[in-house]
């Protein structure tokens, strides 16, 4: 079979999530299963040292101009670049590169840009471009499986459709929430607004909020989907489901109804993602681990009034979806107060993203606690010193799709502290359970979730301080965990490709 996998990041050469992180590991698992398979994805004015100017003039392919009509409603020839890199020992799986200056190049030299007044409007317009030049590479190619992430590529399944290629269309959903949602009138003189004139795809493109007078990329995307799979099998279970904000559950963010219908159909699947792991788990490597966990929590120690505590951390971007639970009010403090009121408790952060998180990890510091230590910026050599040297890692996403982060962690010794959601359901055991590797929680309302969290907390430090030995199982059976990238691929194979075929 010959598949077509296109992603708007693929690491090594462009990552921010954890699309980048699937698209530059699930193909390589697929390709040793025997698929033929190609990725497609655009190339980033400077974005990787892979790709250096000599490195680029051996791998030029062609060049030609795309006519495209944009925002203001003129259709200009636009220059297209295309690179194709030959599988070697640094990426062994063959690559397409999309390369356009004006969409990929100047404040557009990354993966995804937040737009001044409009959300997803940038990233809208430029990743309809990469629609259409991939539609051009579509034909050449003529794969069996064009296989697409996310909404970036949602109307690509719109112009196939409209040009009746053959190829069968599977779309992976790493989260439901981002849907690149766009006004009508916004988008009334774009290329875009073919699909919303088309008989056939016009209906599909709505929003389902029908008073927002939208379009909706990724229910286009679905609808058109011949398979569809989320990134964990409890996430696609979720979104089945109608959000409910009492109690911090996000479901289907609007879209229930079209996934239900793919449920019922058949079409829609739950896989896992895989991890790259650094060793085969052997007992020999989780000792020199624990090993390397207490130099690392020594490190850390230093910032502590009390640095052999149990010290719980924290690394990830302040966003909603990873830092509301902690920033959350109850009682009149926030629920990070309350676990850093806990005795015995040091609590270690790297963290950085939108300004109301941040400003409240600046009061926090400001307090001067002697059991927090708080750095708000990207810090990688920090970041890595919390996830090997805390005793606990912790994780309170409000929804979780797969998760990199915890796998991680177990793979570390470091067992983690999650919400009970999404591909955290999937990847951690509770530590009440005799194959245990983590620590959970949920609740039924709001004020449930928190408390519920911060006796977790209370759990995992009196595991910790008064069951060592247990705490040791804990961390050992974690560490010789494996989600593997192998597994991922072979159910892609057989529950997506082999199905459509």
């Amino acid at each position: 079979m010959k598949v077509l996998y296109i992603a708007a990041e693929c690491k090594p050469f462009s990552k921010v999530g954890g699309v980048g992180d699937v698209a530059g590991e699930l193909p390589l698992a697929l390709q040793e299963q025997g698929v033929d398979i190609e990725i497609v994805t655009p190339l980033y004015e400077g974005g990787s040292a892979l790709l250096s100017a000599e490195k680029l003039a051996q791998i030029h392919e062609t060049r030609y101009r795309l006519p495209f009509r944009d925002q203001a409603g003129e259709t200009r020839e636009e220059t297209v670049d295309l690179y194709r890199w030959k599988p070697d020992r640094d990426f062994r799986v063959p690559v397409s590169f999309v390369a356009n200056p004006t969409y990929f190049g100047g404040k557009y030299a990354k993966p995804y840009i937040v737009s001044e007044f409009i959300p997803y409007f940038d990233d809208a317009l430029r990743f309809s471009f990469f629609s259409q030049a991939c539609l051009q590479l579509i034909r050449e190619r003529k794969p069996d499986i064009v296989h697409i992430n996310d909404w970036p590529l949602g109307t690509l399944f719109g112009w196939m459709v409209r040009e009746g290629l053959p190829a069968k269309r599977v779309l992976t959903v790493h989260n439901i929430g981002y849907q690149g949602n766009l006004g009508i009138q916004t988008v009334k003189d774009w290329k875009l607004a073919d699909l919303i004139q088309d008989p056939q795809t016009g209906p599909l493109f709505l929003d389902p909020h029908v008073e927002w007078n939208s379009v909706n990329a990724l229910r286009l995307g679905l609808e058109l989907s011949d398979r569809v799979n989320t990134v964990s099998p409890t996430y696609s279970r979720e979104m089945l489901q109608p959000e409910d904000p009492e109690r911090y559950f996000e479901g289907g963010k609007g879209l229930e109804a079209v996934t239900c219908r793919l449920e019922k159909e058949g079409k829609l699947v739950g896989i896992l993602n895989g991890f790259e792991y650094k060793s085969g788990g052997e007992a020999s490597a989780f000792e020199r681990t624990l090993e390397q966990k207490t130099a690392m929590k020594q490190a850390l120690g230093k910032d502590f009034k009390d640095p052999d505590a149990f010290l719980l951390g924290f690394v990830g971007r302040a966003v909603e979806q990873k830092f509301k639970l902690l920033a959350e009010n109850l009682e009149g403090r926030s629920v990070l107060e309350h676990i850093l009121d806990l005795p015995g408790v040091n609590v270690a952060i790297v963290a950085n993203g939108v300004p109301e998180y941040e400003q409240f990890l600046g009061r926090i510091k400001a307090l001067g606690q002697e059991n927090c230590s708080i750095t708000i910026a990207f810090d990688k050599s920090r970041a890595e010193q919390i996830s090997k040297g805390s005793d606990v890692f912790l994780m309170p996403s409000l929804f979780e799709p797969c998760g990199i982060t915890q796998m991680e962690s177990l793979s570390n010794a470091t067992p983690p502290l999650v919400r009970w959601t999404g591909g955290l359901v999937d990847t951690v055991i509770p530590h009440t359970q005799p194959d245990g590797t983590g620590f959970g929680f949920d609740g039924d309302t709001r004020e449930e979730v928190l408390l519920n969290l911060i006796h977790s907390v209370r759990e995992a430090l009196a595991l910790f301080r008064d069951h060592q030995e247990d705490f040791k199982a804990l961390q050992r059976r974690g560490y010789a965990q494996r989600f593997l990238w192998s597994t991922s691929a072979n159910e892609y194979i057989e529950k997506l490709y082999r199905p459509v075929l």
